[in-house]
């Protein structure tokens, strides 16, 4: 009998369960783990706000890998949606809480099939506080200070907390200061008034900001990252560069791909076209490209190429980037390329003094801000290096596992997604799945590499 343990009960987590359900042997127990107590739609698609839309078209948005169109078979089943063209919907970017719905839903169905063919799920809405691997085989997870072993674990952990930023440490407990933007309980501090920084410029601050206006703030917002790059928006949805993605090399080098890639990011501009399609022709190599890189390599894209890839290839809707210029247009959002270097409570607020960089030919200039909140969109931490008391940490310091290349996510087999020891040994029971193999993968965290993994995971461990 099969005894199957998964830690993470968001898309991730569910998307493995669901398909070791589909896949299960007789007898099997599948225990899910998750500290919030929310199975199934995962953080991103919770029911929070309406304004918050997928940045990808509905058609590309799926969690059966077998049927793309899952979803928008799904959509068209709601009444809302009957009357939409197939074609047209599936160009739609609709509101995450939508998909969130269709996951609950999707998950609901696997949990009735999984009574049907005598599979136990258990639901444990509690945090995994230890690791076990000493024996390879059976690893074990501690819960409430209680041991479990199973036959298999999956990691599907999802995204920790933002870094708490260098200039901001010391207050880091201080009311003003929000490390979690994703939870609303922020939102009772917030006045139509109030003076808002936003840390980051992606897209945790798109929906951020739109949670402000929804919220009745009527003040300008100020947004603060290291390069101050503005969002782009999808411009060519569907628009396939064939030539170009028949043209890429199996091998190559990261200055190689770079001049490709130039060249033909030129070739389409005179054309009128961004390097959006570029970005999608790459995409079906970039793990390949990736995990062919050196260390030197990937240390080099990521100090100089990281942030003007996530700009090119993490896109917002064209209609919702309207909205951001026009509040830009008015003042009520300010982009500055910068740093907060010093911060001081006054009472209920923050007094920091931010380093902006107008150009990098001009120098530096600093200027104070009193903010009533500061909200943390810089992206989630990848390093669990870096996060003390965390249950990965601590399998990290013990050598239990290895931290991914570069420090991102945790060290694995790509070929089998197997996780690995310290030494560099393979677990042959212990997979991870989704942002854990950043460092592995880099493309790693989207639905579409999700589903794929999800069903490469379950397949093994049902020996389907």
């Amino acid at each position: 009998m099969q005894n199957i343990a998964i830690v993470g009960g968001g898309i991730a987590g569910i998307s493995v369960a669901i398909q070791l359900i589909h896949q299960a042997k007789p007898e099997m127990t599948l225990t899910i783990f998750e500290k919030s107590g929310r199975f199934g739609r995962g953080l991103a698609y919770q029911p929070r706000q309406v304004a918050h839309l997928l940045n990808v078209p509905a058609g590309k948005m799926s969690l059966n890998a077998s049927q793309p169109d899952d979803f928008l078979q799904w959509l068209a089943q709601q009444p809302a949606f009957a009357a939409d063209e197939p074609a047209v919907l599936a160009q739609a970017y609709l509101p995450r809480a939508l998909f969130g719905d269709y996951v609950a839903q999707r998950w609901q169905e696997a949990l009735a099939l999984a009574a049907q063919q005598g599979v136990q799920v258990v639901l444990r809405p509690q945090a995994v506080t230890a690791l076990d691997l000493t024996n390879s085989e059976a690893p074990q997870l501690q819960t409430d200070g209680q041991w479990q072993s199973f036959s298999a674990l999956v990691l599907a952990c999802g995204n920790e907390l933002p870094r708490h930023p260098a200039g901001l440490t010391q207050l880091a407990q201080h009311t003003a200061y929000v490390q979690n933007p994703w939870s609303d309980a922020w939102l009772a501090k917030l006045k139509p008034d109030s003076k808002v920084l936003i840390l980051g410029n992606g897209l945790t601050m798109v929906d951020t900001l739109l949670s402000l206006r929804a919220a009745g703030l009527k003040t300008p917002v100020l947004s603060v990252s290291p390069h101050g790059y503005g969002m782009l928006p999808h411009r060519h949805p569907g628009l396939q560069l064939r030539q170009f993605s028949q043209s890429l090399p199996e091998q190559a080098s990261l200055r190689q791909l770079l001049r490709l890639f130039n060249r033909a990011r030129h070739q389409v501009r005179r054309l009128g076209i961004s390097a959006e399609p570029l970005i999608d022709a790459l995409r079906p190599h970039t793990q390949r490209y990736w995990q062919q890189f050196s260390y030197a390599e990937k240390t080099l894209f990521m100090r100089r190429l990281r942030h003007l890839w996530g700009v090119a290839r993490h896109r917002v809707p064209l209609h919702l980037h309207d909205q951001l210029q026009q509040q830009r247009l008015s003042g009520l959002l300010e982009v500055h390329a910068g740093q907060v270097v010093q911060a001081r409570a006054n009472g209920d607020q923050l007094d920091l003094q931010i380093c902006s960089r107008v150009h990098r030919d001009v120098a530096a200039q600093t200027f104070d801000y009193q903010a009533d909140l500061v909200l943390n969109c810089t992206g989630p931490e990848q390093d669990y290096r870096k996060l003390a008391g965390h249950p990965l940490q601590q399998a990290i310091t013990a050598g239990a596992l290895a931290a991914g290349p570069l420090g991102l996510g945790l060290a694995a087999d790509v070929m089998s997604l197997r996780l690995k020891a310290g030494n560099g040994a393979v677990y042959p029971a212990v997979y991870a799945i989704g942002s854990l193999l950043r460092g592995e993968l880099w493309e790693s965290t989207a639905l579409h590499e999700i589903r794929q993994q999800a069903v490469q995971i379950a397949t093994q461990i049902t020996g389907h």
